[in-house]
């Protein structure tokens, strides 16, 4: 269960850790644009076209341009190490006046009491404990709710903030002045909270201050600090040690495996014995396992953070999850929140995805495999066609049919054409080699280049099923690249690439309305990118009145449909992360659209 970040030595970017959940943005909250559509004059109720309609873009440097729409985005794309694509993933940012200090009583606690358990843990020798609904249970509605016992930098993360897990620049590093380890600043907001740079941490680092002569030395450091926190909860917070040392570390599992064991025999036992803590070797293991197996990755906006939650470690994996889940960065305790994604029955299993949803069963299940050391047997695992979504699937260089494996849970079987009529087959080692270099060239794209993401379409339109999971990845970029970045701008779009993103968005909501159902984030903000295209063409039919008042209607009770959904899903987010803001958005645009019941009457 551990969602920490995606095995970064073994897995490809697009591996991305569901638990861990770094909703891995295809666009980064850097910085927003902003586009005002707002009538000049009262609009003439016996006209079908206003006076005019401006778009106020407000650009970064302040200067403004004109267009006919209203819409508010998330953006510009930063260079990635890897091909990033926004999937659920965790931006958070809940902002609250309140910070509560380690030695006072989380106040979420007292919060359990609200919410009448909604659920019961179950046991069985396959999965071990899992949570099922003991009630019916709405979409959206609250299912866990539970304060950190405790958060740490992610395993093989770069130099980072001990307080706030911001990355920091090699220049530019201030040392913690009871420790010397490294802080962003003397005024970090995790400074003295057990969710960041605590006093007990401190304490126990004074005597183990790092060398800055090796920056790569240093950062190897980071793969200790996160267990050392764990066991330091022993004698800070022994309540909170219970809760940690309660889950499952599959040691015997770990211990099989050639790489896990000795690696955290190097980078954690021997690495905080040479710093002077007697915590018993197995101990120490078996909290990496811990870790390992349950944590959740956290943060976002360049946070590298891993955290471990009571009750949420027992939700069981689906790759078709039925919940989402955000952390509050800045909340007391830093609480985790799940919530339902779809209508749960009493007795139904509550599951989230250990991997990421936008992979193809391979790499999903080589995943969750190496990382949460079982192997996944789901309904879309054991599905060739992954519930009809085809996203493993290629095209068939002799029929152009649909080529898929003989035996999803074997990995050795071979892939063969669905037509009976042909005989075409590969080897599994074929696919593999094939996937390989297809994802190395989807990640040597820049994540700006709408050209780039284009073109690997095109190019691979014969060989990739159009759902396969690398053009999922290269459509969802896509989908929030068209109308965002320089060159293509929403109000300055042709019609053929407004129709583009359309069918783009329209693609992807097929496919996740199959693996991430209900409400989702990958749900919540593709019909957000819905609506804006189409906004932009009826506003310019309506001005250039080759609209009817009745097609009219029909269009904007389209685009109020998504924009409500969207608001609908994405308000569960933080209000200060990319996501809340879209929802906020989102409702602003609906006020907007409101103007427009002047012309042609109530719009629903």
């Amino acid at each position: 269960m551990q969602l920490a970040k995606e095995q970064r030595e073994t897995n490809s970017n697009l591996n991305m850790n569901k638990k861990s959940h770094k909703k891995k943005p295809s666009v980064s909250a850097c910085h927003w644009r902003d586009y005002d559509f707002f009538p000049t004059q009262v609009l003439n109720k016996n006209t079908l076209a206003p006076e005019s309609f401006i778009i106020r873009h407000k650009t970064l440097d302040g200067h403004s341009y004109y267009a006919s729409l209203m819409l508010r985005c998330l953006t510009c794309h930063k260079k990635r190490g890897k091909h990033e694509v926004r999937n659920k993933e965790n931006v958070i940012e809940e902002v609250l006046d309140v910070e509560v200090k380690e030695n006072e009583k989380d106040s979420a606690e007292s919060e359990k009491e609200k919410h009448k358990q909604c659920y019961e843990i179950k046991h069985s020798d396959v999965m071990g404990r899992y949570v099922v609904a003991s009630r019916d249970i709405k979409p959206g509605e609250v299912i866990v709710e539970a304060p950190a016992l405790a958060v740490g930098p992610c395993s093989g993360c770069g130099l980072i903030c001990l307080g706030c897990y911001r990355e920091l620049e090699e220049s530019n590093i201030y040392k913690c002045t009871g420790c010397n380890w490294p802080l962003c600043s003397k005024s970090c907001p995790g400074v003295g909270y057990y969710t960041g740079h605590s006093s007990y941490e401190c304490e126990a680092l004074k005597d183990s201050s790092p060398s800055y002569a090796n920056i790569e030395e240093l950062k190897e450091c980071y793969h200790a600090l996160m267990p050392l926190r764990c066991l330091l909860l022993k004698t800070a917070d022994p309540e909170k040690w219970e809760g940690v040392i309660a889950m499952e570390a599959h040691n015997e599992l770990r211990k099989s495996r050639g790489d896990i064991w000795p690696a955290n025999e190097r980078n954690v036992v021997q690495r905080l014995k040479s710093w002077g803590f007697k915590f018993d070797d197995v101990e120490i293991h078996t909290v990496c396992g811990i870790l390992e197996v349950n944590a959740f990755e956290v943060g976002g906006n360049g946070a590298n953070a891993r955290a471990l939650y009571d009750g949420a470690f027992l939700l069981a994996h689906d790759c078709t999850p039925s919940t989402t889940h955000t952390d509050a960065e800045r909340a007391p305790g830093r609480p985790l929140t799940v919530r339902a994604s779809v209508a749960h029955r009493a007795g139904d299993l509550v599951s989230l995805c250990y991997a990421y949803t936008l992979q193809g069963t391979l790499k999903r299940r080589e995943h969750i495999r190496l990382s949460k050391f079982f192997e996944c047997r789901c309904r879309r695992c054991s599905d060739p066609s992954e519930l009809g979504t085809f996203a493993s699937a290629f095209r068939c260089p002799r029929c152009s049919g649909r080529i898929l494996s003989t035996a999803p849970l074997e990995p050795t079987a071979p892939w063969r054409c669905l037509d009976i009529a042909c005989t075409y087959t590969m080897t599994a080692g074929g696919v593999q080699a094939m996937l390989k270099r297809l994802t190395e060239e989807l990640e040597q794209i820049d994540a700006n280049d709408v050209e780039g993401f284009e073109k690997f379409l095109h190019k691979y339109r014969n060989v990739l099923h159009d759902n396969h999971y690398l053009c999922l990845s290269a459509l969802h970029s896509l989908s929030q690249l068209y109308g965002k970045i320089s060159g293509f701008m929403i109000h300055e779009m042709p019609e053929s690439q407004l129709h583009r993103k359309i069918e783009i968005c329209r693609d992807l909501m097929k496919v996740f309305d199959v693996i991430e159902p209900g409400y989702s984030r990958l749900r919540g903000i593709t019909l957000y990118e819905l609506h804006a295209p189409l906004m932009v063409l009826t506003t310019r039919d309506f001005e250039k009145k080759a609209i009817t008042k009745e097609n009219l209607r029909t269009r904007l009770k389209e685009i109020v449909s998504y924009l409500t959904e969207s608001a609908l899903i994405l308000d569960f987010e933080p209000k200060q992360s990319p996501e809340g803001l879209m929802a906020t958005a989102a409702r602003d645009a609906l006020d907007k659209i409101k103007t427009w019941e002047q012309i042609i009457g109530k719009i629903s």
